[in-house]
């Protein structure tokens, strides 16, 4: 499938911009995910589909200080690179991207310290090669000032995203760099998706969004960042797209209507949509067709992974569970444990009986089991896993058992662990760039 884009990475966001602006819509679809099997997943299928590969990592799991992936923005990119050039990417088709790039994670912290760590975030992102910026200054530091409904004034997030911006924008010039492209926005989903099932996920008010866009010109033009502005290609909005722990909130395009309005009107924006996960292929094509020129997944993607390698944990208990001298993985009983004991990435978000919640451990669209993949007990486990069905080839009547999913329509499943893994995961990536190129065939 041929996706159009005939340039380099970085000028993917322009050349969205353009057909959006010429009524011709292409998006773009950001993998926002630090899991080395989702990334090779996502690369690869790049690859098949000839499109970019937007590979973004937020604040917090990918910082100046490691954050919860342990990796630095050029750790990070190290990481991404080498991968893609296993999978046989060319460079100039990945466009790494900083989401949600802000105080967030030092939210608990005074202004005057969470700032300066999120300047030094941005420098870093930029100097390590990352070219688009979400810039999100929308989460109060602890001695903010704040509205009567608890958020930041408007004019202080627009401010603190310039501030941010110009700090992008000094380090791409020292490192004699281009300068990256830019997002903004502050009305975003809950981070990891909803706490509730019935709650109704909201649609960003037109009349917010107009003063956002105009503050946000404001305060850039105030301090001289005339051209950065040029390069400020989309902005964050809430669609109704949405998921909680056990239900997917579809994307609602009636109630949409007014901000496309308005976005038709803004000769260089369109939307960034975030929690897109999970929504059907009809609900993502009207997504693009509503000007959401980049489409935001990620524990979709590690859903997918963890579905298939539980699946095969399934087929080596079958397989090998009764044969001495085999240790077997154990891997889902290994993951409880790590989420029992470090709970802090889950304890919020999932709520009632104790078998609920172990159900949700498990099986949550919100997917916070992601957070315990790279920990040493858990890639032990996924070695000894990949080992043994290596090492003891399981018949494609026991893998159609466990992993349906992964046969293909014609021919048979995949015989190698790793790469029943990895298609599981393609396949989610192969939606998005499907419904992205809707021109393509």
């Amino acid at each position: 499938m041929q996706s159009g884009y005939d340039i380099t990475a970085a000028a993917c966001l322009a050349d969205v911009v353009r057909h959006y602006k010429q009524n011709q819509p292409r998006a773009v679809m950001a993998a926002c995910t630090a899991n080395p099997f989702a990334l090779r997943a996502v690369l690869g299928q790049a690859v098949r589909d000839e499109t970019v590969a937007v590979i973004e990592s937020t604040a917090g799991q990918v910082n100046s200080a490691g954050g919860y992936s342990g990796l630095t923005p050029a750790g990070f990119v190290r990481q991404v690179l080498h991968l893609a050039n296993v999978v046989g990417l060319p460079r100039y088709r990945l466009l790494m991207g900083a989401d949600h790039l802000g105080p967030y994670p030092w939210r608990s912290e005074k202004a005057e310290h969470a700032m300066p760590k999120a300047a030094q975030l941005a420098a870093a992102s930029v100097a390590a090669g990352y070219q688009k910026i979400h810039l999100d200054t929308s989460s109060p530091c602890i001695d903010d000032p704040r509205e009567s409904d608890g958020s930041l004034p408007l004019e202080l997030i627009c401010r603190r995203s310039a501030a941010l911006c110009r700090v992008a924008e000094q380090t791409a010039l020292e490192n004699k760099m281009v300068p990256p492209w830019y997002v903004i926005g502050s009305d975003v989903p809950l981070p990891g998706g909803r706490d509730r099932e019935t709650d109704l996920a909201p649609v960003s008010d037109s009349a917010h969004l107009r003063d956002t866009v105009a503050a946000c010109r404001k305060a850039y033009k105030s301090v001289g960042l005339e051209d950065a502005w040029q390069r400020v290609a989309a902005v964050v909005v809430n669609t109704g797209a949405d998921f909680s722990p056990l239900a997917v909130h579809p994307y609602d395009a009636e109630r949409m209507q007014p901000l496309v309005a308005y976005i038709r009107q803004e000769e260089q924006l369109v939307f960034e949509a975030h929690s897109t996960d999970f929504q059907t292929p009809d609900a993502l094509s009207r997504m693009v067709a509503d000007h959401c020129g980049i489409l935001k997944v990620g524990p979709a993607l590690t859903y997918a992974m963890r579905e298939a390698l539980f699946g095969l944990a399934a087929v080596e208990e079958d397989l090998l569970g009764e044969r001495k001298g085999v240790a077997l993985s154990r891997l889902p009983e290994t993951m409880e444990r790590l989420m029992l004991a470090d709970p802090r990435y889950w304890q919020d978000y999932y709520q009632g009986p104790a078998a609920e919640q172990k159900q949700l451990r498990r099986e949550a669209l919100s997917d916070r089991i992601r957070y315990y993949w790279s920990r040493p007990e858990a890639q032990a486990a996924l070695q000894r896993l990949m080992g043994n069905l290596r090492r003891y080839e399981p018949p494609p009547t026991l893998l159609r058992k466990h992993l349906s999913e992964a046969a293909p329509k014609h021919g048979d499943i995949p015989r190698d662990p790793e790469r029943i893994v990895l298609e599981r995961i393609a396949a989610v990536a192969a939606i998005y760039n499907r419904v992205c190129n809707p021109s393509s065939g």
